[in-house]
């Protein structure tokens, strides 16, 4: 029997064929220019619409091979076994392990999340906290968020000695010690230069990282900073001339 221009087989056959489509596309394969006639038929058939590209794209259900994140991507087009971008964003968010910055997600769907984290945020479907000048997306369930933070707080803690602070993270806990260890070792100006080296090394958001990392306060490291750019450095003091407590003075003894 031939196959109407108006049957949803007609859709069926043009997403074989070219995998992932438009709904242009699919107006054309059903020889129509309303949008509804082809929602219609799309009805009758199992599928998804990409979380890429704002949702224009269009494939069936059975075609997707999806990876171990639920995402497949077909040539520049990303489909999600969650659905919509905003839905897959939820998901991702709802099953980290410690959140998602914007940055950290994106990176795994290829896609600009900002929006959709904020639309979810406002609807009070995400929860949101700023760690170290970034903003982390939670799980807005209780227990989830819990274990979420717990586990970011640990992840912060293992990675303080990190590429994120200039130092690369893939080094023994041995030598991270003895980081640690030189860096109890200096004295106050050296201190304080060294924190602002590795802030000027990290870049913004690098003193109050420094800051929380060596447990100083982020106008020292400003200053270390600020000294170091301007090679104004006194090699012979520790403190500024009259910094420290007064000298007690001697009081002749009355005869």
């Amino acid at each position: 029997m031939k196959t109407s221009k108006n049957d949803a087989s007609a859709l069926k056959k043009l997403l074989w064929e070219k995998k992932a489509a438009t709904m242009s596309d699919l107006k054309s394969a059903l020889d129509t220019d309303v949008n509804m006639t082809v929602f219609r038929k799309l009805k009758e058939l199992s599928y998804i619409t990409s979380c890429s590209h704002s949702g224009r794209y269009y494939t069936l259900s059975d075609i997707p091979d999806f990876d171990k994140d639920g995402l497949w991507q077909y040539n520049s087009i990303i489909f999600s076994i969650h659905g919509t971008l905003l839905n897959t964003v939820k998901a991702f968010i709802d099953g980290s392990q410690s959140g998602y910055t914007v940055g950290e997600l994106k990176r795994i769907l290829k896609v600009d999340v900002k929006e959709p984290l904020l639309t979810l945020f406002r609807k009070k479907q995400l929860y949101r906290k700023k760690v170290l000048d970034r903003y982390v997306y939670f799980a807005a369930d209780p227990q989830i968020k819990k274990h979420q933070l717990l586990h970011r707080s640990e992840q912060q803690s293992e990675t303080t000695v990190s590429v994120e602070y200039g130092i690369d993270q893939s080094l023994p806990d041995k030598i991270k010690k003895s980081i640690w260890l030189f860096f109890s070792t200096l004295n106050e100006k050296q201190r304080r230069w060294y924190a602002g080296l590795e802030s000027l090394k990290m870049g913004y958001g690098g003193d109050k990282a420094m800051a929380s990392l060596f447990g100083i306060d982020p106008h020292t490291v400003a200053k270390g900073r600020s000294e170091l750019l301007s090679e104004s450095i006194d090699m012979q003091r520790v403190r500024k001339k009259g910094a420290g407590r007064r000298p007690v003075e001697k009081k002749a003894r009355k005869s």
